[in-house]
């Protein structure tokens, strides 16, 4: 078909790519809003803070915050201590917001779908999900980006790009009661598949693969560590590192390792990938649905200990030291957070988790791409099988 005239209708597109921003930058007010309106309210009698009376948050898990000595005993007694030792709650952090459901939208902006615990050490389990639930298409960012091919496979959302990478976005936190402050080596967070998810992960295994069969959970049988892509500190007491170098975030120990030190209330959020995709696993949720825990390795800190912090974990083991957190990824969380996806496709769940407005943009956006598609591969500039790939009816929203 060369020459082909792209059919878009840009007023159409102008206005939903304009209220598509609009809502996204309502929301992102509205999550400053709210993350400072949790941080100047007493948790027991819900007191504002002001000039003469700052808020103090609890030392151990940051989650909470109090107006005065009375509220945080009275507060403690009632309900607190538990729910603290426990990890009820994440600490108060607009990177990891588990609660506050914002406008036009019916779940919060991260879902929790798994939790552990272990000697004062505990780390929530979510997901850094593409807005349409597909797996990134390439590992760690764009490669050969130059390639038209390569640049459309990258593009989220693309019908016909089955990616492979599953990143989990986890959050660890000390609040041991000993005040032991303890490193935790990001480069040696595992995800463990299910007895019946090894073989279906293990059908996507890319060449030069490696595969880990762990032979010592007697209840799973021999089961796949999914092969480690890599792992970053992303978050730092809920702050954004301002680059990925080590000497952005003083608390790095040894970048190499991704090794973080924790000390008591502090916490870090870690980004870590995994090659989880395959022939019939594309998405997140079907890549959540295979697997049957993390283990987080944290070591106790030493000053004077020297790394490389990898030999430092193998070191801890043999001396019994590591404390591993694992949590479990619970399967009916992931369940009811994809139900909407499940049941009336991806537009029904990106309405309900992000707004009818980004829904809306990510249609008519996705149909403009189909069309600059069609219009490149009738001049020969994009491969015409890839083209067919891509233009499908799922690109269109009724």
């Amino acid at each position: 078909m060369p020459g082909y005239i792209p059919q878009v209708d840009i007023a159409a597109m102008k206005a939903s790519s304009d209220a598509g921003f609009a809502h996204i930058k309502a929301n992102l007010d509205e999550k400053r809003a709210y993350s400072k309106e949790a941080k100047l309210c007493c948790d027991r009698c819900k007191k504002q803070e002001n000039s003469s009376t700052a808020l103090q948050a609890c030392g151990r898990c940051r989650s909470v915050r109090y107006c005065s000595r009375e509220c945080q005993v009275a507060h403690y007694k009632a309900t607190h201590k538990t729910d603290c030792a426990n990890f009820s709650r994440p600490p108060l952090c607009r990177a990891f917001n588990t609660t506050v459901c914002l406008t036009g939208c019916s779940y919060p902006e991260t879902g929790v779908f798994g939790l552990g615990t272990k000697d004062g050490m505990g780390a929530w389990v979510s997901v850094t999900e593409i807005i349409d639930c597909r797996l990134a298409t390439l590992p760690g960012g764009g490669k050969n980006e130059h390639d038209p091919n390569v640049v459309f496979a990258m593009t989220p959302g693309l019908p016909g790009f089955n990616g492979k990478f599953l990143t989990l976005k986890i959050l660890v936190q000390n609040r041991s009661k000993t005040a032991k402050p303890m490193v935790v080596i990001g480069s040696g967070i595992v995800a463990v598949a299910s007895k019946q998810g090894t073989p279906i992960i293990q059908e996507g295994k890319e060449p030069g693969e490696t595969s880990q069969i762990l032979n010592h959970y007697p209840d799973l049988g021999p089961v796949l560590a999914l092969a480690k892509v890599g792992a970053v500190l992303t978050y730092f007491n809920g702050k954004a590192l301002a680059s990925k170098q080590p000497k952005s975030c003083p608390a790095i120990k040894d970048a190499t390792a991704c090794a973080v030190l924790l000390n008591v209330g502090e916490y870090a959020q870690f980004e870590v990938e995994f090659r989880a995709g395959g022939p019939n696993v594309t998405h997140d949720f079907q890549a959540l649905e295979l697997l049957s825990h993390t283990v987080i390795p944290c070591i106790p800190y030493d000053p004077k200990a020297k790394g490389p912090f990898v030999e430092l974990l193998a070191q801890a083991a043999n001396r019994d030291e590591v404390c591993e957190i694992r949590p479990l990824i619970y399967q009916p969380a992931v369940d009811a957070w994809y139900k909407d996806y499940k049941t009336k496709g991806q537009f029904a769940y990106i309405a309900s988790h992000h707004g009818e407005a980004r829904a809306n943009l990510l249609g008519h956006g996705l149909n403009a791409i189909g069309e600059m598609v069609k219009a490149i591969a009738s001049e020969g500039m994009i491969n015409p099988t890839l083209m067919r790939q891509f233009v499908k009816p799922s690109a269109n929203r009724a």
